[in-house]
C-alpha cells in the first residue's frame, strides 16, 4: 500500500511534531510512504525529522515548472477548470479563495508526481490549504483521498463541505470537533467522520516523578499565541509569590507573536528570576527533559478567545502525561477528553486564581500527584496510544481502496 501525506512543513520546519509522530509510526509499520509538504521551510529542526527524508518531496509553495504545468492543464483539461470553478464558488470569503488559488498550481503538479508513483491513496492533514491540495490531487487522478481536521481548521471552513463530498472519510480528534464540523456541512456526512485522537509515543515503564524538590519545575510547551493563555499562567505564579512560595520555576517552551507582551508582564509583575521565555524546544531534548524526571509539572492555561479559537485536544498534555507527570489545563475545546475523571486537574479558563491553588495542591500533597500522575498515564496508554491509533487510521485506508 503506497500512501501520500499532504502536510503544512513536515518533516520540515518546528511544528507539527505531533504529525511527525504520527507520519513516523507509520512508516514503521511497512508502508510505502510519500511526504509532500504544502511549503516547507529548508531547515530539520527536529532530529526524528531526518528519518523521513527518504519518504519526502521538498518542492517550493510554486515556481515556474508550476506555473506552466498549471497553464497546460487548464488548456488541456476542462476537469482543471470545473476544479478552480468549484473553489471559486464554494470558497465563502476571497482570502479563502486567495488562499486556495496559492496552492492550485502545486496541487496540479504534484498529481503529475503521485500519479507516476502510483499513490493508492492520499491523506491530508489539516482541512485548510493541505486539504485543498489533496482534493485537486484526488479529483485530478481518481486516487481516493481523506484527511485529519484538528482544531482552527474547522472553524476556518475551507469549503469543508465539498470536500467532504468528495473524501473517503474524514477523521476529527475529538468528539467537540466532530460537533463542530457536523454542525457545518451536516449530519448527511456523519458516516464518514471518524474519531481518532492524536496519540503519542507510550513509555514501557516510567519512574515515579517526585513533587519534593528543592526547586518545583513547571513547564507550558505551546506556541506563544493568545489561545494558550500564557498570561493567566504568569497572573497565577505571581500569586505564589505572594503567599510566600518561591521554590519553583516557570518555563515556557514556544514562540509566537505574544512574546513581546508576555516578556513586559513578566517585568512588570518581578518575575524574571521565576517566569522564563526559552524559545522553542527540538521535540527530542523536551521528551528527555521528561524521560530524565527534570519536570515536575505540565500546564497548558488555555482559553477561548473573542473570535472563538480554543483547543483540540493538546498533544503537549498527552506527551507529559505518558511520562507520568501531572499536568493542569482549563475546560475548554477538547481538552476535557484528556483529563476528565482524574487524569489531570481542570481549572476554569482565565482564573488565575483556581490555577495557583491548584499548583500548591499539588507541590504540596503526595497522593493527590501520584494519582494524578498514574491517572494521566493510564488515561493515554489506553485512550491516546499511538501504536493503536495509527493502527485505525490505517484500516480506514484500507478500506477505502
Amino acid at each position: 500500500m503506497k500512501i501520500a501525506y499532504i502536510t503544512a512543513q513536515t518533516p520540515w520546519g518546528q511544528g507539527e511534531t505531533f504529525i511527525l509522530e504520527e507520519i513516523l509510526k507509520i512508516k514503521q509499520q511497512g508502508v510505502d510512504l510519500l511526504i509532500v509538504p504544502r511549503n516547507p521551510s529548508k531547515e530539520i529542526f527536529h532530529q526524528e525529522a531526518n528519518k523521513l527524508l527518504e519518504n519526502s518531496i521538498w518542492l517550493p509553495l510554486i515556481n515556474f515548472k508550476m506555473i506552466i504545468c498549471c497553464l497546460e492543464a487548464l488548456f488541456l483539461k476542462i476537469s482543471t477548470w470545473k476544479i478552480l470553478e468549484t473553489i471559486l464558488i464554494q470558497s465563502r470569503n476571497p482570502w479563502i479563495f486567495i488562499k486556495n488559488l496559492a496552492v492550485f498550481p502545486k496541487g496540479i503538479f504534484v498529481a503529475k508526481i503521485l500519479k507516476k508513483k502510483k499513490v493508492e491513496h492520499i491523506h491530508a492533514q489539516w482541512g485548510s490549504t493541505t486539504s485543498t491540495m489533496a482534493y485537486i490531487i484526488s479529483v485530478l487522478t481518481g486516487i481516493p483521498w481523506s484527511f485529519t481536521l484538528h482544531r482552527w481548521d474547522i472553524k476556518e471552513n475551507n469549503i469543508l463541505k465539498e470536500k467532504a463530498k468528495s473524501a473517503k472519510f474524514i477523521r476529527c480528534i475529538s468528539k467537540h470537533g466532530k460537533k463542530e464540523l457536523l454542525e457545518i456541512i451536516g449530519r448527511d456526512y456523519d458516516k464518514k467522520i471518524t474519531i481518532i485522537h492524536s496519540a503519542v509515543k507510550i513509555p514501557a515503564k516510567i519512574n515515579e516523578v517526585s513533587s519534593i524538590k528543592q526547586i518545583f519545575t513547571i513547564v507550558t510547551p505551546a506556541n506563544l499565541l493568545e489561545v494558550k493563555g500564557h498570561k493567566y499562567l504568569i497572573d497565577a505564579c505571581s500569586i505564589l509569590i505572594n503567599r510566600g512560595i518561591k521554590n519553583f520555576q516557570c518555563i515556557f517552551y514556544g514562540n509566537g507573536p505574544m512574546q513581546n507582551k508576555l516578556e513586559h508582564l513578566i517585568k512588570e509583575k518581578k518575575l524574571t528570576a521565576y517566569v522564563k521565555i526559552s524559545g522553542c524546544i527540538p521535540h527530542e531534548e523536551l521528551i528527555k527533559k521528561y524521560q530524565n524526571k527534570e519536570v515536575n509539572l505540565v500546564i497548558l492555561p488555555s482559553i477561548t478567545t473573542n473570535h472563538k479559537e480554543h483547543e483540540g485536544i493538546p498533544v503537549s498534555l498527552m506527551e507529559a502525561m505518558a511520562y507520568g507527570i501531572p499536568t493542569i489545563s482549563t475546560n475548554t475545546g477538547g481538552i476535557p477528553e484528556l483529563l476528565s475523571n482524574g487524569a489531570g486537574i481542570l481549572v476554569e479558563e482565565k482564573s488565575s486564581k483556581e490555577l495557583a491553588q491548584s499548583i500548591v495542591r499539588l507541590m504540596r500533597d503526595k497522593n493527590l500527584y501520584r494519582n494524578i500522575s498514574q491517572n494521566g498515564y493510564q488515561r493515554v496508554n489506553q485512550e491516546f496510544n499511538i501504536e493503536k491509533n495509527v493502527k485505525k487510521i490505517l484500516r480506514l485506508i484500507k478500506n477505502s481502496l
